[in-house]
């Protein structure tokens, strides 16, 4: 590949990293997108991929940032519709019993936060519970919080719509294009950046790495310190997703339900479940073998099984697949996004919540790159809040 010159570069072809090159790319700028291995290979293709601001109260600013995706993925879904996104606006059930008085008092109490956030929500009792998802059986005492404006995603789908929009506006998708190095004048600012494809002339680095962000930034600054230092946490998360199912082994809604024991569903694409729980992330780890990955997802089909009592759980596992996620937790548990302190030209976006925080962080970015300026909405977030940038 010869030299080639952009307003900017995007380094990771994942579900933020393909947004930002959108948005770049329709303020008529020249991007290029360049990902190591395929598009949404990595955490994208690996995560529950629910959108939301429902999950996220305790901090308004973060909660509006999430409610800030969900409204951009809607102006999304205006102009290209729904289908060619992979949206599905299903809607979310935080299903709780009366009886356990710890988990319904939090949950009255992260329904009266989203009513102050004038976020979309509504509490529902069993009567309404049991119309909403006919096929789930639910003890008399069950309620739910029920947030009508989530929705879930096909993730894979949406990352390569994103590109080929791209590509539409302009800009170029390098796959199997390894980023190696940074090209920066003396004073820091970045001039190119070095692939294993060839060298990209620009001014503008974006580095939209996942979990990998720390390994990367590492890599491309030369400072090896960034590998160690970097506030994220790397999380496994294990779902199952199931093959098609008949009807009445089905949900309509996105499901979360603290009735013991824990598990949360959504309806797949593929006209199967995609099946979690926070409980069971904790028995995996980033070096669980196969084996050990089988029985715990075996656990989650039996969970599965206790909800929709038409489930074939465990007896299906041979034709579900098993998918363990390595999420970017930022060590404050919010999202990470801006410029690099100390450095001209290179921005990080690195967060939890990137099916959902995609297209609003791609947007901000966008904002700061193109004037120079910080948006409001992006200032608690930005790196220079962490102690030593």
């Amino acid at each position: 590949m010869s030299e080639l010159t952009f307003d900017a570069v995007v380094v990771g072809g994942g579900i933020v990293g393909c947004s930002a090159a959108f948005f770049l790319a329709r303020e008529g700028w020249k991007v290029a997108v360049v990902e190591r291995d395929s598009l949404a290979c990595g955490t994208s293709s690996k995560s529950f991929a629910w959108i939301n601001g429902t999950s996220k109260t305790a901090d308004e600013n973060y909660h509006r940032l999430n409610a800030r995706g969900l409204a951009a993925y809607c102006e999304l879904a205006v102009e290209f519709g729904e289908e060619a996104l992979g949206l599905n606006p299903s809607g979310t059930l935080n299903v709780v019993q009366k009886s356990d008085a710890a988990n319904y008092a939090a949950t009255q109490e992260q329904a009266r936060q989203l009513a102050a956030y004038d976020y979309p929500a509504a509490w529902v009792d069993i009567h309404a519970l049991r119309r909403m998802e006919p096929h789930m059986t639910l003890p008399d005492d069950a309620e739910a919080l029920f947030a009508m404006a989530d929705h879930c995603l096909d993730a894979p789908k949406f990352v390569r719509f994103m590109a080929s929009q791209v590509q539409a506006l302009g800009g170029t998708v390098l796959e199997d294009c390894a980023a190696q190095s940074l090209v920066a004048q003396d004073d820091g600012q970045v001039t190119g950046l070095e692939t294993d494809q060839g060298t990209l002339k620009t001014r503008h680095v974006v580095v939209a790495a996942g979990p990998g962000t720390a390994e990367v930034l590492s890599m491309l600054t030369g400072y090896d310190a960034f590998a160690t230092r970097f506030p994220l946490h790397q999380v496994p998360g294990l779902l199952v997703r199931t093959p098609n199912l008949l009807p009445h082994r089905r949900i309509r809604h996105v499901v979360y339900s603290s009735i013991s024991p824990e598990i949360h569903m959504l309806p797949d694409f593929n006209g199967g479940l995609k099946i979690g729980s926070d409980e069971t992330d904790g028995m995996v780890t980033v070096d669980s073998t196969p084996d050990q990955l089988h029985n715990v997802a075996s656990i989650l089909l039996d969970r599965a099984k206790d909800l929709l009592p038409g489930f074939p759980d465990r007896d299906c596992l041979d034709e579900c697949t098993i998918t363990l996620g390595i999420r970017p937790y930022p060590k404050d548990g919010h999202s990470l996004a801006g410029p690099l302190p100390g450095a001209k030209g290179l921005y990080v976006i690195a967060t939890h919540s990137g099916i959902t925080l995609a297209p609003a962080l791609g947007g901000l970015m966008t904002e700061l790159i193109a004037t120079g300026q910080t948006p409001d909405m992006l200032k608690p977030f930005t790196l220079d809040r962490i102690e030593g940038f």
